[in-house]
C-alpha cells in the first residue's frame, strides 16, 4: 500500500511538472493530461485491489483468529473435561482401593475364621479320639469284667442267672426264686449267698466300680406291699455283697421296683417266675 502512494505522488508530480514547465502546445498537454489520468486510475485501481486484498487478508485474520478463538474455546472446555474426567477417575480409583482394603480386610478375618474353625476342628477330633479311645478301653473293661463275672456264673441255668454288657456297665440278674429263701421273704438262700460272695470278689478287684442293686417282683400282692418287699430285698443283697468285698460304703445304692418294671405280662406263673427278678448293675468309673 505505501508503494501505491509513492506512486500516485510521482504521477502527479509528473503533472504538475508538466504544466509548470516550459510552454507545449495544447495537444501534447491535452495527451499529457489524459495519460496522467489514465495513471492515476490504474493507481487507483491498483490502490483499490490491494485495499481490497488488505481487507480480505484482515477479515481472513479475523476468521483464523475467531476460529482460533473457537478451537482454543473448545480446547478449553475439553481440558475442563479431561481435568474433571481426572477427579472421577481419581475417585473412583480410591474408591477400588478401599473397597479392595475392606474385601482383603474381610478376607483376612475370614481366613482367622476359618484357621480357627480348623483349630477346633482339630481340637474336636483330638477329643473324639480321646473318646474313641477312651470308648474302646471301657468297653475292653467292661468285656473283662462280664468274662470274670461269667466264670462266677459257671453252672448256674441261664434261667437263674446271667449277664450282659448293658450301656455303661454290666448287669446281673438273679432270679429272685434263686437268691431268696421265700418268694416274699429277703433272707438270702445257700446258693445265693455262695454266688454274691463270688461276685463280690469279682468287685473287689474294681475298686473304682459302683454297685446298684435293683429288685422286682411280680403283682402277687399289693403294690405298696411289693414296693417295700422289693426294696428290703435290695438292700439284703447289698448287705451280703458289702460283707464280702472291700468296696466303700459310698459305692452300693439299692431301690426297689415292686411290680413296676416287668420284663414280661404277669399274665403266667413263667412269666411272673421271669419279673421276680433282682439286678445288680456294675458301674464302671
Amino acid at each position: 500500500m505505501k508503494r501505491v502512494l509513492i506512486l500516485a505522488t510521482l504521477a502527479l508530480f509528473g503533472i504538475s511538472t508538466l504544466t509548470t514547465s516550459c510552454i507545449v502546445s495544447k495537444k501534447k498537454y491535452n495527451t499529457a493530461v489524459a495519460n496522467g489520468r489514465r495513471s492515476l486510475d490504474s493507481l487507483n485501481r491498483v490502490f483499490n485491489k490491494t485495499v481490497e486484498g488488505f481487507n480480505q487478508a484482515t477479515n481472513s485474520l479475523k476468521t483464523n483468529n475467531s476460529s482460533k478463538d473457537i478451537t482454543l474455546d473448545s480446547l478449553i472446555r475439553e481440558n475442563q473435561k479431561l481435568a474433571g474426567d481426572k477427579a472421577t477417575l481419581n475417585q473412583n480409583l480410591i474408591n477400588s482401593i478401599n473397597e479392595f482394603n475392606e474385601e482383603r480386610q474381610k478376607l483376612a478375618r475370614k481366613t482367622r475364621t476359618a484357621d480357627s474353625l480348623m483349630n477346633i476342628l482339630a481340637l474336636q477330633s483330638e477329643a473324639q479320639d480321646s473318646i474313641r479311645n477312651l470308648d474302646e478301653g471301657r468297653q475292653q473293661e467292661l468285656q473283662t469284667m462280664l468274662a470274670t463275672i461269667n466264670k462266677a456264673l459257671t453252672g448256674i441255668n441261664q434261667s437263674d442267672a446271667k449277664a450282659k454288657i448293658a450301656g455303661p456297665g454290666v448287669i446281673v440278674t438273679i432270679s429272685n426264686d434263686y437268691l431268696y429263701k421265700t418268694a416274699a421273704g429277703t433272707e438270702i438262700s445257700t446258693k445265693g449267698a455262695t454266688l454274691l460272695a463270688k461276685l463280690a470278689a469279682v468287685f473287689t478287684l474294681n475298686e473304682n466300680c459302683r454297685i446298684n442293686v435293683i429288685a422286682h417282683t411280680d403283682n402277687n400282692g399289693t403294690a405298696k406291699a411289693l414296693l417295700d418287699q422289693s426294696a428290703r430285698k435290695a438292700a439284703a443283697v447289698i448287705t451280703t455283697i458289702a460283707e464280702n468285698s472291700t468296696l466303700p460304703g459310698t459305692a452300693y445304692t439299692a431301690s426297689g421296683r415292686g411290680m413296676y418294671n416287668p420284663e414280661a405280662t404277669n399274665t403266667s406263673d413263667a412269666n411272673k417266675k421271669q419279673n421276680r427278678r433282682t439286678e445288680i448293675v456294675i458301674i464302671m468309673k
